[in-house]
């Protein structure tokens, strides 16, 4: 597989050898060790060399020591150093590359997929980083050390290698039967932890409150978690079991280290220091190989789930921009929809068919229709999030398509119907997009026009007050507010095409006729379109689109269409309706 990750520039391949070069020093201490220990021993006992020798060699061990604590430092200290710096890059290009990505892929559970399983791309790459370095250091220091007992009696370094891939392929066995023991132990609290967050959170408590459901969360959780309990018992037991044989054979192991090692020794082949270097060796081999095993693991992990971040990479992009992109101060002559079809991936019915429009620039429209309808997805081709399947968006007879983002930034001004609610200041919140944050003069004038006076503009913050209700400094907005925020953003931005979708959900239908008034005089020489479904709010429009299964129907002002369109007559009178006594 293609190591996409790679062929960005974040990964030094100096620093990388370096690194490898000093696993290889690591690796290559122990074996070399061997006889140093073995020597040093015999001198101890008086068996070997006299007093210069054994100091000489105590000297040699200790430098070893010494050499493998530095080196060992170093390691580390390069790991992560590696990985702060792969934190960094790989967020910060994640962050570029999503921002470049086009919307309708942005929409797809691949790319929230994707963006979840990249997340953990910088550690991803610092495994993989740490395992090749782990494995040179584990597979000198096995190939080392088994060529120096090799050197000492053939056929007991036979015999150990013999055990180290028994040992190897029944670790692995035994590591089966374990594996994704936490996976399935947290599997089994899922339930648990969600009726405890019924229990404990914020959120759910008003409705706990007052249906008095604690009683029936208490007893469902008390269930569930003694079923959890007991699955969970069953699951440390095996685990328990497995970890006690693999004991018992690390036992078995050493016991035949030690039979293997007797011959060479009794045969006066090796010294007693020898044979207790070695058979520390061999132990220490025993581990290495656990380890390699590990490490092989970690590093075919990292490789195949650092392919998710090769998948995201090749994620589509905006279309490329055309060089005649329009200036922020251009005049909007014409919004025109000129056939325009659109189908959903994956959906086998149209959301919009054949649908034809022009907007005159400085104009007022309205857009209304039944839910699914799709007003909203009109919306989005008209600001040139999604691409018609067939017929053209023209803004000034130039496709949408061909405009950059930065370009429809400046054309068009949106509030959503599902806007984000920014945890920033409400000087911060309007001035999104802004060059410059906006001033209290301008904002308080905005703010007194469009009837919004939140509580929080009389704290001593005021402006700069953080939208924050569970910190101790901040404070709240209810839903009819933030919606006022959002469109005073709008207001603010000074696009030259409004579009407002369902801006006065929150409000009460007879704030929504005033505040949309507002709205009328503070966008009055810009193009607007505002979608709604109160039909009272916006029968004030130059024009109204009207919008059925897909389909536009018709375009008029709100009197003709009274007289014109039934489906339009038949919605207003029923809404009409609600008001009056029958």
């Amino acid at each position: 597989m293609k190591l996409q990750w790679y062929r960005t520039g974040y990964l030094s391949w100096k620093e990388y050898i370096s690194y490898l070069l000093i696993a290889l020093i690591i690796g290559a201490i122990p074996a070399v060790s061997i006889r140093l220990r073995g020597d040093l021993i015999d001198a101890a006992a008086g068996t070997a060399t006299g007093t210069h020798g054994f100091f000489t060699i105590l000297v040699a061990v200790i430098g070893l020591a010494l050499l493998q604590v530095v080196c060992g430092a170093v390691s580390r200290r390069m790991a992560e150093r590696h990985q702060i710096r792969q934190s960094a890059r790989l967020g910060a290009a994640r962050l570029e590359k999503a921002a470049k990505i086009s919307y309708p892929v942005t929409e797809t559970e691949r790319f929230h997929a994707l963006w979840q399983r990249t997340g953990d791309a910088p550690d991803l790459d610092s495994m993989l980083f740490q395992s090749t370095g782990d494995l040179m250091q584990l597979a000198v220091r096995v190939g080392l050390s088994l060529a120096v007992l090799w050197a000492m009696d053939a056929w007991t370094a036979m015999g150990i290698l013999l055990l180290l891939a028994a040992g190897v392929f029944l670790n692995r066995k035994l590591a089966q039967q374990t594996e994704g023991f936490w996976v399935r132990y947290r599997e089994n609290m899922r339930r648990t932890d969600y009726l405890s967050s019924l229990l404990m959170q914020r959120e759910f408590a008003a409705e706990r409150k007052l249906f008095s459901f604690d009683d029936e969360i208490t007893h469902r959780y008390q269930i569930s978690f003694a079923q959890a309990r007991r699955e969970n018992a069953k699951l440390g037991q095996g685990r328990f079991r497995i970890e006690t044989l693999m004991q018992f054979l690390f036992a078995g192991y050493s016991v035949v280290v030690v039979v293997l090692l007797l011959r060479p020794l009794l045969a006066g082949r090796i010294t007693i220091g020898l044979f207790t270097s070695a058979f520390y060796a061999a132990i220490g081999l025993e581990e290495s190989c656990k380890q390699i095993y590990a490490a092989v693991l970690d590093l075919h992990t990292a490789i195949r789930q650092l392919g998710n971040l090769s998948e995201f990479w090749a994620l589509e992009e905006e279309p490329a921009a055309d060089e005649e992109n329009p200036s922020a101060g251009e005049t909007i002559r014409s919004i025109e929809f000129r056939d325009v079809s659109f189908t959903y991936p994956g959906s086998a019915k149209p959301v919009l068919e054949h649908v034809s429009f022009r907007l005159e620039p400085g104009r007022h429209y309205a857009l209304v229709g039944e839910n699914g309808s799709g007003k909203s997805t009109l919306v989005k081709l008209l600001i040139g999030l999604y691409q018609p399947d067939s017929g053209e968006v023209l803004v000034n007879g130039r496709p949408t398509h061909l405009l950059s983002p930065e370009a429809r930034r400046h054309l068009y001004a949106v509030v959503f119907q599902d806007f984000y609610r920014f945890p920033l200041t409400i000087r911060e919140n309007v001035s999104l997009g802004l060059d410059t944050p906006a001033k209290d003069a301008a904002l308080q004038n905005l703010f007194a026009r469009m009837d919004f006076h939140p509580k929080t503009l009389d704290r001593p913050t005021g402006l700069d007050s953080d939208l924050m209700p569970l910190y101790e400094t901040g404070a709240g907005l209810s839903g009819g507010e933030w919606q006022k925020l959002a469109v005073a953003r709008c207001v603010l931005s000074q696009a030259p095409i409004a579009v407002l979708d369902e801006p006065n959900a929150a409000l009460d239908p007879v704030a929504e006729a005033t505040v949309y008034a507002a709205y009328r005089e503070l966008l009055r020489e810009r193009t607007t379109l505002f979608i709604s479904h109160r039909l009272g709010s916006v029968r004030l429009s130059d024009e109204i689109l009207v919008l059925q299964n897909g389909s536009l129907i018709a375009m008029a002002p709100h009197e003709r269409l009274l007289q014109e369109c039934p489906h339009y007559a038949a919605l207003y009178e029923t809404q009409k309706g609600l008001y009056y006594a029958s």
